[in-house]
């Protein structure tokens, strides 16, 4: 319970460093500003004027500006508060349009090649198809072929005399075969070897005369 409600609370600090000790009456305040600056203990050089000097600042701010202008210059973008525009990565980043990526610009013998970026370029695979030369034997074919058809249009009236044999032939051999299958039928359905004859009078003698 120690350290609630008695006493006053020390300072964690040493007063003196303020600059008054305890008991001692606070100062008064200040109704002045402070100095602008404070006094320059050492003070500038003084510029240097000549012919000389004016020629070595023109170069410097022409070597400034060509430096500006190259496209190795890299300059800090702009955020755009708008929103995100799908065109916005078509638009072209640099100066002016100028990249130092643009081939010719950059000089690779004074760069290690492992930053050269390679483009890997599809050659085009030419293809001589071979020309289908018949062989001999299929040629010797192509004219029998050829030849038989030849024979054909010259000799349409035999063509179809042959072609009408031929049907007629088929006609004949076809009810030939139907004929001999009807016969056949009636044989089969019809043939009796005689075997069976004569049991019926053995059936007739056994149960009795018939009057």
């Amino acid at each position: 319970m120690a350290g609630r409600g008695r006493g006053r609370g020390g300072a964690s600090f040493n007063i003196g460093i303020l600059g008054f000790n305890r008991g001692d009456a606070l100062p008064q305040p200040i109704h002045q500003p402070p100095p602008l600056f404070p006094p320059l203990e050492l003070k500038a050089v003084p510029l240097l004027q000549g012919e000389e000097y004016d020629y070595m600042l023109a170069l410097k701010q022409e070597f400034r500006g060509t430096i500006r202008e190259s496209p190795f210059y890299l300059k800090v973008t702009e955020k755009k508060k708008d929103i995100h525009r799908y065109s916005d990565k078509y638009q072209n980043s640099g100066n002016d349009g100028n990249s130092c990526f643009q081939p010719g610009l950059i000089d690779w013998d004074r760069l290690p090649p492992e930053l050269k970026t390679l483009k890997k370029k599809l050659k085009k695979v030419r293809f001589t198809p071979k020309p289908n030369v018949p062989t001999k034997a299929e040629a010797a074919e192509v004219l029998k072929t050829l030849e038989s058809l030849e024979k054909k249009d010259v000799n349409p009236d035999e063509n179809e005399t042959e072609e009408n044999e031929g049907e007629e032939n088929e006609l004949e051999e076809y009810y030939e075969e139907e004929e001999e299958e009807e016969d056949n039928d009636y044989n089969l359905n019809y043939f009796d070897n005689g075997e069976d004859y004569g049991d019926d009078d053995d059936d007739d003698v056994d149960e009795g005369p018939t009057y």
